[in-house]
């Protein structure tokens, strides 16, 4: 058999477009919409800071996966300092000191996480108060977002999730929804004058079911499943001038990508495990609360999470690039 040979030139061109194929069939196509509100640089700290919300993406780790496809030549470690029940006062923080404390516990592990991006959601409880509960809450979300300012720094802040009428009737789950829509412009004014980035969340969302073509986005009317962290995954993909829809489905619903994707999702998952250890202790009460008399000589471990969370960045770097190699690869 003869074997053709190019010559070095030729070679070379050849490979370089067979590069750039495969990159031209991972990377995010452009968003038909609006340009990028926001973006990710390379050495960015994003840090998830919210309620039960943000809380649960620890468990899925969707939401930061969307954020790795829609900037793939980025290299940027991701924090969760989600708590569920939280408000903008922290007061789920607390643990059994006073409520104030749980806002000074919120800002201790903002300045320890050091964000150069931080993506803010709160009002998904307070919107149940309705129009009655508004202005308190701006208040409130206007102080927390002064505090978390910071030189160079970088904050993203997104908008209620929609409900559905799971368990509630149609009609009070829209009466719901208006609540949240007033809710949600409000927080948009809010970041317009603190200059801070908006994604709405609402319609946007509604609108990703319906192409998705799934009958809900959520596990029970508010917490959202699977399918509802894929549809903010993709919101974000947006604000970012990108898009992980893929003729007609989104990338993430695909079941051979979701194959090829469980390596960096272990990585991931195990990542957030290992920080939750970090900034979540189990034994807190013991270790750094009103017990500790008894344990408190065992709190130097918490840091010893801190190189473990280190190494584990570097392996969800390298298993997400592979994945976005490998891909494309295979799409040749």
């Amino acid at each position: 058999m003869q074997i053709c040979e190019l010559p070095p030139a030729r070679s070379v061109r050849l490979l370089c477009c067979l590069a750039l194929l495969s990159m031209t069939l991972w990377i995010p196509r452009a968003a038909e919409a609006d340009d990028a509100h926001w973006q990710l640089k390379d050495g960015d700290r994003v840090v998830l800071l919210g309620s039960t919300f943000i809380e649960r993406e620890n468990a899925h780790g969707v939401v930061e996966m969307s954020l790795r496809l829609a900037a793939p030549s980025v290299d940027f470690t991701v924090r969760n300092l989600g708590w569920s029940g939280d408000n903008v006062l922290g007061e789920s923080r607390a643990y059994f000191g006073p409520v104030q404390a749980g806002y000074a516990h919120l800002q201790e592990y903002v300045g320890l996480t050091e964000p150069t991006v931080l993506i803010v959601s709160y009002g998904h409880n307070a919107a149940f108060a309705g129009e009655a509960g508004l202005t308190e809450f701006l208040g409130n979300y206007s102080k927390l977002l002064k505090d978390l300012s910071a030189e160079g720094r970088r904050i993203v802040v997104l908008g209620p999730t929609p409900l559905e009428p799971v368990v509630q009737s149609p009609e009070q789950v829209d009466a719901l929804n208006k609540d949240r829509r007033l809710y949600s412009d409000s927080i948009r004014t809010l970041c317009e004058q603190q200059n801070c980035t908006y994604v709405d969340l609402l319609e946007p969302m509604q609108t990703l079911r319906n192409e998705m073509g799934v009958d809900r986005l959520t596990e029970n009317g508010i917490h959202l499943n699977r399918d509802g962290y894929i549809a903010v995954g993709e919101v974000l993909a947006r604000s970012l001038g990108s898009s992980l829809v893929r003729d007609g489905e989104l990338l993430l619903r695909d079941s051979q990508f979701a194959a090829a994707a469980q390596p960096a999702y272990k990585e991931i998952l195990w990542k957030n495990e290992l920080f939750f250890h970090r900034f979540r202790p189990q034994n807190e009460t013991y270790l750094r609360g009103f017990r500790k008399h008894e344990q408190g000589q065992n709190a130097k471990e918490i840091l010893e999470f801190d190189p473990l969370v280190k190494e584990q960045d570097q392996a969800v770097q390298k298993a997400t690039d592979d994945l976005i190699r490998n891909w494309g690869e295979t799409k040749q």
